[in-house]
């Protein structure tokens, strides 16, 4: 097995996994889920097939279901509260924790269990109780991960064991508290546990458990990945590291790099937003099987909604014919989104150490592409990663948006100490792996800004694989490689403008 029993090491543990166990709790099935939530009030079910819902067990009829969270449709990120840093006030947030799950258990609770990471070296069990009204996002967190269920659980009982208590999530939408308009999430990391309070958006119970894996992998010598990761031919892995909107899914699952790739350099994807670098073991592995993207680029009668599971926070039309679609674009609400299958690409779950990582940033003081040269300033870049929040992704201030932000190694729900990452991607530097940064943004001075498409940042990323680009000192930032060949591979006056 891929974990081991243990009794809760603190109350915070201790409350929320006895919870699991009140009478009012059943462990539950995603075909059950999918019924629920046909029946949930605020659920539409459209007319889109759901893709391949037998491998869910689910009714080969089934179709996509859209759930719509009302005013926030992000994250909420001041929300959080880590334990170790409640000090004098952990008393209150207990008492607030037991009232809590006091509520959630007087009220008909589902169980789900599912299992975070792909690869039979990481493997960890996890847990998710929320109301039965909750439904929905009960079956999104399974189709998100994978849920107890074969084939998956034939290869977890085989994976290696860690010696890491098994991942436990609550999620109670429903609470509200006048000192807490924003919800409220309470983290235990040491103690593998979560309680998502007041919360509908999906995202938080993704990244919440995605936290807990994270911090899981580090205590494994592992590096703890917010990105996306991807071997082109036979070449060593590219890893790239953005917050949503900074290009990464963009990057990651672009199958041709807008037409530059020959034939010959076939795109396998790992995943786009969630990875683990094993240092000692030389691989890569994904933790969910699917994919959580934005749906702002899908246009009406997208052929890529054939490969949709779900659907958040996006509109619904019906056609002549009475059919229920999809409606997207962020035309209903900003950060609509979906989880859908990487089948639409050549996919795999786990590949070596990544040969190169690129620090993706919207800054525009910055060349499209860097070269770094020195392990301790690849460590320090990519600890003070800048970047501009995504218009919708996060539940903040709109004002926030027009900010550069700091946030590093692009990971925000990181809960473990700043310099435990830095040390982890020391290794992974030392051992080899280049660092480079791609500005995907625009760069220049104020009103006079040139814009970087996603076009030129495919064309880089094809050109790094391809070793093609000579380097030169930069003038304006000592460590830091500009391409001396730039007119060449890219634009017409590459050179001139990154001078």
């Amino acid at each position: 097995m891929a974990s081991v029993h243990k009794v809760p090491g603190s109350q915070w543990r201790a409350m929320i996994e006895s919870a699991f166990f009140s009478n009012s709790v059943r462990k539950t099935s995603m075909s059950e889920l999918y019924n629920l939530a046909l029946k949930q009030p605020e659920v539409v079910m459209t007319s889109e097939p759901f893709f391949k819902p037998e491998q869910f067990r689910l009714p080969k009829d089934a179709k996509v279901l859209i759930s719509n969270d009302g005013g926030i449709v992000g994250r909420t990120a001041r929300a959080r509260r880590l334990v170790r840093e409640m000090g004098k006030e952990k008393d209150r947030f207990l008492g607030l924790l037991g009232e809590a799950i006091y509520n959630l258990n007087r009220r008909e609770g589902l169980w789900l269990e599912a299992i975070i990471g792909l690869h039979h070296d990481f493997m960890v069990k996890a847990h998710l109780l929320s109301p039965a009204a909750d439904a929905k996002n009960m079956l999104d967190w399974g189709i998100n991960f994978t849920p107890w269920m074969k084939p998956w659980t034939d290869l977890y009982k085989k994976s290696r064991i860690l010696n890491e208590p098994d991942i436990i999530v609550i999620a109670d939408p429903e609470w509200s508290h006048p000192d807490f308009k924003n919800g409220l999430v309470i983290i235990d990391e040491k103690q593998n546990c979560i309680a998502i309070l007041g919360l509908r958006y999906f995202g938080e119970r993704k990244k919440g458990t995605l936290t807990l894996a994270w911090t899981i992998g580090v205590r494994q010598n592992m590096v703890a990945c917010h990105g996306g990761i991807k071997k082109i031919g036979d070449k060593p892995p590219v890893a790239v590291f953005g917050l949503s909107g900074s290009g990464k899914s963009s990057i990651t699952n672009s199958h041709d790099h807008d037409g530059t790739l020959k034939k010959n350099e076939k795109v396998t994807v790992i995943h786009d937003d969630a990875f683990l670098i094993d240092l000692e073991n030389d691989f890569s592995v994904a933790l969910e099987p699917s994919l959580f993207d934005k749906t702002d680029a899908v246009v009406f009668q997208d052929p890529i909604i054939k490969y949709f599971y779900s659907a958040q926070n996006v509109a619904v039309t019906s056609l002549p014919d009475g059919s229920k679609r999809i409606v997207a674009q962020d035309i209903r609400n900003e950060n609509g989104r979906c989880i859908k299958s990487r089948d639409m690409f050549n996919h795999t779950d786990s590949c070596e150490r990544p040969g190169m990582v690129a620090w993706l940033q919207k800054d525009p003081s910055l060349p499209p592409v860097c070269k770094v040269n020195s392990t301790g300033l690849a460590v320090a870049l990519g600890a003070s990663l800048s970047t501009m929040r995504a218009k919708g992704v996060e539940n903040v201030d709109p004002k926030e948006l027009e900010k550069l932000v700091i946030e590093p190694f692009a990971n925000p729900f990181r809960v473990h100490p700043l310099m435990v990452d830095c040390q982890q991607f020391r290794k992974l530097f030392k051992l080899g792996t280049d660092c480079y940064i791609m500005n995907t943004h625009a760069f220049g001075l104020p009103e006079n800004e040139i814009d970087i498409p996603k076009e030129l940042s495919l064309s880089i990323v094809t050109e790094l694989v391809r070793g093609k680009i000579q380097w030169q000192e930069w003038k304006v930032f000592p460590g830091l490689l500009i391409p001396k060949n730039g007119n060449k591979l890219f634009i017409a006056d590459f050179d001139k403008k990154c001078d």
